[in-house]
This record gives C-alpha cells, sequence and structure tokens, in this order.
C-alpha cells in the first residue's frame, strides 16, 4: 500500500512538472508575428492605396478630361490673351479668333517648360501638334491624409491662354488736333499719332498771333475686324467723317471744322467792328481822314490790315462819293468756328444803303466777310478778313 501510494505521488509530481514546460512564450510571440504580418500587409496596402490616389490627383491626370472639355465647349470661356492683341479689338473678338486655331484639330498637351506654380500648374496646348498656347488648372478641392504628409487634390480648368493672334485691319484718320477719334468705341492717344502735321493756308495770317489749329493723323494696325471709326469735335459732340474702305485699310479724313451757337456778345461785337471798317472806307467814321485809330483797337497794333486802312486813307478816300449816314439790312453773324479758348472765325453779311448827294441814287453796298479772331493780353482782335463777296 504504501509503495502503491508512493508511485501515486511520483506520478502527480510528474505531471505537475510536465505543466509548468507548456511553451506560453512561443504562443505570444506567434500571435505577436501574426498580429505584425497582418498590421504591414494592411500598411503596405494602405501606403499602396494612397500612393496611388496621390498619383492620380496629379493635375497631369486631369488633362485628358480638360482635353475633353474644351473640345465641348470651345475655348472662349476660357481664353485669355498670352501676348500683344490690338487694343481695339475686344477680348471676345480675341476669343473667337482663338477658337479659329483649334477648331478641326486634334488637340494634346506637353509640361510647359519653365518654373511651374504648384497651385496652377501650367500646360502646352498643341493643335494638330503645333503650339497654339497654355492650359493653366486650378485647385478645386483637397484633402491632407496619411499623417498630414500627402495631400490629394482635385483640378479643373482656369484659363487658356493664347499666344498673339495679328490681325490685317488697319486704320488711318485725319482730323483737326482738338477733335477726338474714337475706333470701336475706343479713343485713340498718343500711341496711335504720326509725327507728320498739316497745317491749312486759311491761317496763315493768324499764325503769328495764335496757335492755330492743325490736322493731325492717327493709325492703328493688327485689328481683327474691319474697324468702327467715331469723330468728336473740340466740344464733344459727334461730327461726320467720310470713310473709305480699300482692302484690309479703312481710312477716314475730316478738314473741316464743326460750327456751333455763337455768343450773343461776340455777334454783337463782331457786327459792330465790321459796320465800324465799312465806315471807315466809305468816310463815315469821325477821323477816319486823320488816321487809323477809329479803328485801330480792332487789330493787333502790327496788323496787315491797319497798314492797308492807312494807305487806303492816304491814297484813294478823296474817290469815295457823298452821301446820306448809311443804313444797315440784312445782317447776320454766323458760321461760328471756335478752333480753341483764343481762337475763332464767323462770317458777317449785311447790306449797307447810302444816298448818294450827286445823282440822288441809292448805293448799296454789300460786305461779305470771313473773319479770324484772336484773344490777346484779353481782347479780341481781328487777325484776317477774307471778302467773300464784292461789292456792288
Amino acid at each position: 500500500m504504501a509503495m502503491d501510494q508512493s508511485k501515486k505521488v511520483t506520478a502527480r509530481n510528474a505531471q505537475a512538472k510536465s505543466k509548468k514546460r507548456f511553451p506560453l512564450f512561443w504562443v505570444l510571440y506567434a500571435l505577436f508575428v501574426i498580429a505584425m504580418i497582418v498590421f504591414w500587409i494592411r500598411a503596405v496596402d494602405y501606403v499602396k492605396n494612397s500612393l496611388v490616389r496621390y498619383e492620380e490627383s496629379q493635375p497631369v491626370n486631369a488633362m485628358e478630361g480638360i482635353i475633353s472639355e474644351l473640345l465641348k465647349q470651345g475655348l472662349e470661356s476660357y481664353v485669355k490673351l498670352d501676348g500683344e492683341m490690338s487694343r481695339f479689338d475686344s477680348q471676345e473678338d480675341f476669343a473667337r479668333e482663338a477658337q479659329k486655331l483649334v477648331s478641326g484639330k486634334i488637340l494634346d498637351y506637353d509640361l510647359a517648360k519653365g518654373i511651374q506654380d504648384p497651385s496652377a500648374p501650367k500646360y502646352e496646348l498643341l493643335a494638330d501638334g503645333e503650339a497654339v498656347g497654355y492650359v493653366i488648372l486650378k485647385e478645386t478641392s483637397s484633402e491632407s491624409f496619411f499623417l498630414n504628409l500627402l495631400t490629394i487634390s482635385e483640378w479643373g480648368l482656369d484659363q487658356v491662354e493664347m499666344q498673339s493672334v495679328k490681325g490685317e485691319e488697319a486704320v488711318e484718320v485725319t482730323v483737326p488736333d482738338a477733335y477726338q477719334v474714337k475706333i470701336n468705341g475706343i479713343p485713340m492717344d498718343e500711341r496711335e499719332l504720326q509725327p507728320e502735321t498739316e497745317t491749312s493756308e486759311e491761317f496763315a495770317y493768324a499764325s503769328a498771333y495764335v496757335e492755330i489749329p492743325s490736322f493731325v493723323t492717327y493709325r492703328a494696325e493688327g485689328m481683327l475686324n474691319a474697324p468702327t471709326v467715331e469723330v468728336f469735335d473740340q466740344n464733344g459732340n459727334p461730327v461726320a467723317a467720310k470713310v473709305t474702305v480699300k482692302g484690309h485699310l479703312t481710312s477716314a479724313s475730316l478738314k473741316e471744322f464743326a460750327e456751333s451757337e455763337m455768343p450773343e456778345e461776340l455777334r454783337k461785337m463782331v457786327l459792330e467792328h465790321t459796320e465800324r471798317y465799312t465806315n471807315f472806307f466809305s468816310v463815315d467814321l469821325p477821323g477816319c481822314r486823320g488816321s487809323v485809330n477809329p479803328i485801330k483797337d480792332m487789330f493787333p497794333a502790327d496788323s496787315y490790315y491797319l497798314e492797308l486802312a492807312d494807305t487806303y486813307r492816304r491814297e484813294d478816300m478823296w474817290m469815295y462819293s457823298s452821301h446820306d449816314a448809311p443804313v444797315f439790312r440784312n445782317e447776320r453773324v454766323d458760321h461760328y468756328i471756335r478752333y480753341s479758348d483764343d481762337f475763332f472765325s464767323c462770317e458777317v453779311y449785311f447790306d449797307k444803303d447810302m444816298l448818294l448827294h450827286k445823282t440822288g441814287k441809292v448805293k448799296v453796298d454789300t460786305t461779305n466777310f470771313r473773319l479770324y479772331y484772336g484773344l490777346l493780353d484779353g481782347e479780341w482782335k481781328i487777325l484776317d478778313m477774307v471778302t467773300l463777296l464784292g461789292n456792288e
């Protein structure tokens, strides 16, 4: 019995020792290895998918869809000029012309050379293999991931920069220098002003006293369409200019000055001056036989017309027939042209009736002058006179 009991104790002790040797470490190690394998598989798969998503989000991968959009909708909504364009053409005109560069052609793209702006990637636009402009993208949305190390972006079309489209149309306009010319509603200025100027012989005498108007020429080239020409006088009023088109050149010329309403005080002054001037020559002005002082205030001191009047006074005044005081009829002052603040012209007409003492007949002198006035030292002076009608 004792031996049997001893054997049982020994067997239990052996079983206990056997249980203590169970390999728990290896079980845990195996579980760790399995977990690491699963982790790395998932990590690698995550990284792979992340890199694929990142690569797919690159702007170059959006270009195929953008090219398709351009083919479908055209360039008009996106096009922007990259280069020179006539400033008298509108952006819409240029967009329509740019569309012609790609119509019916196979569109492709290539990465633009030079430094890129990551926020606005730029690609060269090709039409049948020929570079015609650039496509600029814009970021429409973005998402950060992978510990904020990577950003996935979506891209859309921002604008299309087209190379210069040089038009063949030109315009040349000759007008008085105080006038304004507009081409397609845009004023021409010194950029189009040609160096050559022209003056009229009618201002020859006046040029010694005031700055006279000249005729200037404006020229512009490279427009896409035949231009619309508008001309405005010195007061900003539209005036009609004769416009001709020959080939690709539109020409307009206006060498006449627009008339305007004459101020009443000037009208009265001109009429008084002209009546007094004619009375000097008909010996109806007190003091006219002694000197030109009765009309001296109307002219510059060195006026040629004072010399003529003095010669007449000394040599020919005695020939005028004796008559009653003149009576003026049909008086008018019109065709007023204001060239500048200190220079204007107008026309004067009147009939002067004189009852001759010797015959009892009425002599009628008809006066019709074009007068040119200049403002000298604050006073209006007659600079030149042109006779339009002879005396009857």
